[in-house]
């Protein structure tokens, strides 16, 4: 099997990785160990003023990439690697692929879904804390869902032949939006742990602050909190935009601010918590790689279902709470208050993560699916 590789630069480089850089890299690295030769392309984003206008004026969907100006490009790659298959990064890339499958016929096309833009788009016209959940923004919000499903199908009947998709979930709406073939590939675990100098009654959380499912999460959690304790507690907040994170540390006293912590300074400030949060509370596009990065460095952590989404765990293998923000809180209260919990929790999520499944595994049910 030879791969071109297909994604947005910023996707696999950034000055502090968040979620999509690692889930993107995960990507890379299955595509690679499946294939006997990988290339990649980097394509831009449109800033074409008839593009950006459309964008603005939500007229149409997935607009991100213009495919005419990304063909020259495609073209050349293709030509040079000469792959039997085309890996997308993202399915914001989905538009690219009737010209892939225009230049290389033969190829088979793979869409490597982080989650589609439907997956945001339900709860934010109909959850109760969405941004477009009521009147002008509703309608219009209502409007854009029906373009991004319409879209999403649309390109899966016609020019995509598989999609790789991050939990069994995703695995069913992929069929049911009609494309040919799945792949779920479980995010999978490379353990570095930590020395863990915990600060008692300090929990952490890391994420992009500004993101509805991140931000909707961090305030339940905190309204909680308030209303309940448990007493003595410090959260310690680390991501961007710092607006926000100061916005939500002026709001809620127990709240430490810490910015946007490069990988160093976030093991560094990781290793006092005693505990590593991860709530979800609804299944918004793709899957939590907070809860991996946490399970990799040897930390307690707690999460809910929805947030362990797109992992591979056995029954029992870690504390899970309903996708509830009041059961959440009423947990970290039970594990702080019993001295030696946080330590057993650690010691489950580390044999989580040394029985987690490799590379290797998983390049070799990609293999055998795309075969």
């Amino acid at each position: 099997m030879k791969s071109l590789f297909v994604y947005l630069e910023h996707d696999l480089e950034a000055e502090v990785p968040g979620g999509i850089q690692l889930c993107s890299r995960q990507f890379l690295e299955i595509v690679e160990a499946a294939s006997s030769s990988t290339s990649r392309i980097a394509v831009s984003i449109s800033r074409n003023w008839v593009w950006r206008v459309r964008r603005r004026l939500r007229l149409g969907s997935y607009l991100l990439y213009d495919p005419r100006r990304c063909a020259a490009g495609l073209a050349d790659a293709l030509r040079e690697s000469q792959p039997t298959h085309v890996f997308l990064n993202k399915a914001e890339l989905l538009r690219l692929t009737p010209v892939v499958k225009r230049l290389r016929p033969q190829a088979t096309v793979v869409l490597m879904s982080h989650g589609n833009q439907s997956g945001d788009d339900l709860y934010e016209i109909s959850g109760s804390r969405g941004r477009r959940n009521c009147g002008l923004g509703r309608l219009s919000g209502i409007w854009q869902l029906g373009l991004d499903l319409a879209t999403e199908s649309f390109f899966r009947h016609r020019s995509i032949d598989a999609v790789c998709v991050m939990s069994p979930e995703e695995e069913a709406l992929e069929r049911w939006l009609g494309a040919k073939r799945t792949v779920f590939l479980p995010r999978f675990i490379r353990p570095e742990f930590l020395e863990w100098k915990p600060i008692p009654g300090r929990v952490g959380y890391v994420g992009t602050l500004d993101h509805t499912p991140n931000q909707v999460a961090v305030e339940e959690v905190c309204e909680e909190i308030s209303r309940r304790g448990p007493a003595g507690l410090e959260l310690r907040l680390v991501g961007r935009p710092e607006r926000v994170g100061h916005q939500l540390s002026a709001r809620y006293p127990f709240i430490h601010y810490m910015g946007g912590l490069n990988d160093g300074a976030l093991k560094s400030e990781a290793s006092t918590w005693s505990l590593f949060l991860t709530p979800v509370f609804w299944l918004a596009r793709g899957a939590s790689m907070k809860l991996g990065r946490a399970l990799a460095w040897g930390l307690p952590v707690l999460s809910t279902r929805a947030g362990a989404r797109g992992y591979d765990l056995s029954p029992g293998a870690l504390p899970l709470v309903a996708d509830d923000p009041s059961e959440f809180v009423a947990t970290i209260g039970q594990i702080l208050r019993q001295p030696g919990e946080p330590s057993r929790l650690r010691e489950e999520g580390r044999r989580v993560a040394l029985g987690s499944g490799d590379v290797q595994a998983l390049a070799k049910q990609l293999k055998a699916k795309l075969s």
